[in-house]
């Protein structure tokens, strides 16, 4: 059984596909996903109810493009209802909506930092929230609109931090697995990269990425739509001769709705632990989450679920500081879910 743990600040990362304000110039390609369209309604319905009255919140396996997966949990003994995986929210959120069908008392205002900045929300008392063996009682959850949030809910790392994330993008499947201290990884393809990572806040960050020579700490964020970087990681990706790629004006939406202005380009090569990524779309932004980290005055990198989205398996184990990245096999990948333009080498 796992009890609710407290920290401070709280962030909560959850971002919207990124909408294009600038025109692009000619000879200039920025891939980005399709916009979903927001569904009309934000109802969830009473999970005992099934006649035909009640609007069904309905949370598909594939969000969007950029492929968010969702796990069924049960909220006080009702449900199922799904819920967002996030590995870059501290804390488990619940959506206003549901929390209200379900009768939730309302707990304390809580003050928290998004990809925004900073802001509070008001939060309401869960007395369990169980997924399969995994189990969290008394506590309180953050709550925002489920439209703005995608789901009824997000799991943050409080309910993961002692599991393993494993994600097949072949399958289209996500598992919350047990795992031990020194346990082997559950990828062991001979092409899977395993890089070692460091705990920070909850947040697991990997240990050994580079642009050009110079360190990026990256962050692995299942909650977020698209990857973002900092001011600093900007002003690296600037002054590289070889990134001669526009940086185009976007907005990014926050988990509380706002909107938050953004540059985008194409950072033409990284190396995580001599795996290189080429061509990934990254969105720049001035954001209160890596001051929140301590991670504001050096590069670095919040990598969504567009660029992981670009392997086979993602493995993601918290007790062992550990993320492998299984490459994909060139055969087998779909343009049309994946980047096109985006290629992956194994370097050295």
């Amino acid at each position: 059984m796992r009890h609710a743990a407290t920290r401070a600040p709280l962030w909560i990362l959850l971002l919207a596909a990124p909408v294009l304000l600038g025109s692009t110039p000619p000879g200039a390609t920025i891939p980005t996903a399709p916009i979903v369209p927001a569904s009309p309604t934000d109802g969830i319905a009473d999970p005992a109810t099934t006649t035909s009255e009640v609007t069904p919140f309905i949370q598909p396996f594939d969000l969007d493009a950029t492929r968010r997966m969702a796990v069924n949990v049960m909220v006080g003994g009702q449900g199922p209802f799904s819920f967002l995986v996030d590995t870059g929210a501290e804390r488990t959120v619940i959506a206003k909506e549901l929390a209200e069908r379900l009768g939730l008392l309302p707990g304390a205002t809580l003050r928290l930092a998004t990809i925004g900045g900073s802001a509070t929300a008001q939060s309401y008392r869960v007395a369990a929230l169980q997924m399969t063996d995994l189990h969290m009682s008394g506590f309180e959850a953050p709550a925002f609109a489920g439209r703005h949030i995608g789901a009824a809910g997000l799991i943050g790392v409080d309910m993961l931090e002692d599991r393993r994330v494993l994600i097949d993008f072949r399958k289209e499947s996500m598992a919350i697995l047990e795992t031990r201290r020194r346990a082997r990884p559950i990828i062991r393809d001979d092409d899977a990269i395993v890089v070692t990572a460091r705990n920070q806040a909850g947040r697991l960050i990997l240990a050994d990425a580079r642009l050009d020579g110079h360190r990026v700490d990256v962050i692995v964020d299942t909650g977020a739509q698209t990857s973002v970087g900092n001011l600093a990681f900007q002003r690296l990706v600037a002054n590289r001769k070889q990134n001669r790629l526009p940086f185009l004006p976007v907005t990014l939406n926050a988990v509380t709705g706002e909107p938050v202005a953004a540059m985008r380009t194409i950072v033409r090569r990284i190396s995580i632990n001599g795996m290189e990524v080429n061509d990934l779309p990254v969105s720049f932004a001035d954001s209160q989450a890596f001051r929140a980290l301590d991670l504001a005055e050096r590069p670095a990198l919040l990598l969504g679920m567009d660029s992981m989205s670009l392997f086979d398996r993602v493995e993601i184990d918290f007790p062992n500081k550990r993320v492998v990245f299984d490459l994909p096999e060139r055969a087998s990948r779909d343009p049309a879910l994946r980047y096109a333009a985006a290629g992956i080498a194994a370097g050295s």
